[in-house]
């Protein structure tokens, strides 16, 4: 599940593994676009149009986000905003693996 679950289960505080992940995923990220850019299998419209969706993304989450822990006072909400994320892509990923199955 990645390494943000590993860092809650050994007790690392929510808002601290939320961005060493962010770091990881940026670092990989970033990687992999240098990759398919050094061979020339970038397409240049489509990873500019999801850096503006990531970093609309990023913005209005980090807001929403700074905004209840700030109403709320409480760094659970991180974890749950994770996994909520992670059980949204898991229906996802099943309900796209389950129309492939159907049209194969």
């Amino acid at each position: 599940l990645g390494p943000i679950y590993f860092l809650f289960f050994i007790g690392v505080h929510p808002a601290v593994a939320s961005a060493s992940s962010a770091c990881m995923i940026l670092y990989t990220s970033s990687i992999s676009t240098l990759g398919y850019m050094t061979f020339g299998s970038l397409v240049y419209d489509y990873g500019a149009f999801c850096l503006v969706i990531g970093i609309l993304a990023t913005l209005l989450g980090q807001t929403l986000m700074k905004g209840l822990l700030r109403q709320y006072k409480r760094a659970s909400l991180i974890a749950y905003s994770i996994g909520g994320v992670v059980m949204l892509s898991a229906i996802a990923m099943g309900i796209e693996a389950t129309i492939e199955l159907l049209d194969a």
